[in-house]
């Protein structure tokens, strides 16, 4: 069964373009826990719309979420219309995009928001670095987000439309490479024969 969970917003940040930062405190209940990785469910005009939780689940009195926001899309121009305490109600948790456990090494790729639950699972969980690797689609640098919160779990951020990386700061471009996520995992250490016993977590959009 479903649990309905009464919030208001307290936070409504634009981290880029399209791209925003929702910050919903719990009223009822107060608390919520779920498995990071998992996802809530919004009604808009009785249309149900699914977000991945962002925040960690470490944190319970309060849930966030990375938007993007769609031009005319029925959920992003409820999303734009909120003002700060406003009253949204979510249900759930549900989802099986959940990390296993075992000792297996973890491999996640993401595009877009995508990286959302991929987030939530790595801060709640505090992996060790050397037990996971993160590939971050994006289009151009200027698509990047969050870059000094993501920076911590070492990632790539595969970049599909720059032709270099001239444009990214010099002690930046570490975290970088140009080309398709599944392009920049193929030239990766991490698709030696090794991490053939590995598992992976794609998130993303479909194209």
């Amino acid at each position: 069964m479903l649990t309905t969970f009464k919030t208001i917003l307290t936070e409504k940040k634009q981290l880029i373009n399209n791209i925003y930062l929702f910050t919903f405190k719990l009223v009822d209940p107060v608390e919520i826990n779920f498995l990071p990785g998992q996802y809530l469910i919004l009604k808009v005009n009785m249309k149900p719309r699914l977000y991945s939780i962002f925040s960690s689940n470490k944190v319970k009195n309060q849930i966030e979420f990375i938007i993007e926001i769609i031009p005319n899309g029925l959920a992003s121009n409820y999303f734009l219309s909120l003002n700060i305490n406003s009253p949204v109600e979510f249900s759930g948790p549900l989802g099986q995009f959940v990390l296993k456990e075992n000792n297996k090494e973890k491999i996640f790729l993401a595009t877009g928001t995508g990286v959302a639950p991929v987030l939530s699972i790595l801060k709640s969980r505090q992996l060790p670095t050397a037990d996971f690797k993160l590939f971050w689609g994006l289009k151009t640098y200027k698509d990047v987000y969050l870059f000094d919160e993501i920076k911590q779990f070492n990632p790539k951020i595969c970049l599909s439309r720059e032709e270099s990386l001239e444009v990214i700061p010099g002690d930046q471009r570490t975290y970088f490479e140009l080309g398709r996520v599944d392009v920049c995992f193929e030239k990766s250490p991490a698709a030696n024969p090794s991490f053939l016993a590995a598992e992976y977590y794609l998130c993303g959009r479909k194209d």
